[in-house]
């Protein structure tokens, strides 16, 4: 497979994964009103396996992802390395079964031509 190919599909699987909103310890400052203790709320995170998309209390929709929250560099390249890794991964090992198949089939048709 070609390497933009694997890119391609592993930045699309990176992107997708901002649906996935993974629990956290992280907290942050929602409002001023009452006890500073009520406003400590935790933090809605995106993507997986390193969320690299965080709630911007300040400037968005309290507890919802959008484009104008805090984006993560650092943690984006990791979760793309990942699905890249795992693609590669698996393509490898589609590859090699693929071979032992044909192999396999070679050592049939070779058996059957010499019983013959």
């Amino acid at each position: 497979m070609n390497i933009w190919l694997r890119v391609c599909i592993a930045l699309t699987l990176t992107i997708a994964s901002v649906a996935i909103e993974p629990r956290s310890d992280e907290r942050a400052m929602y409002g001023f009103d009452g006890p500073l203790e009520q406003n400590w709320k935790p933090r809605e995170l995106g993507g997986w396996p390193a969320p690299f998309v965080a709630d911007d209390p300040a400037t968005s929709v309290p507890h919802k992802l959008g484009i104008e929250d805090e984006f993560r560099p650092g943690a984006f390249v990791a979760t793309l390395s990942f699905w890249l890794t795992a693609i590669s991964i698996a393509e490898g090992a589609v590859c090699r079964s693929m071979e032992v198949r044909r192999r396999r089939k070679r050592r049939r048709s070779v058996g059957a031509q010499a019983s013959s």
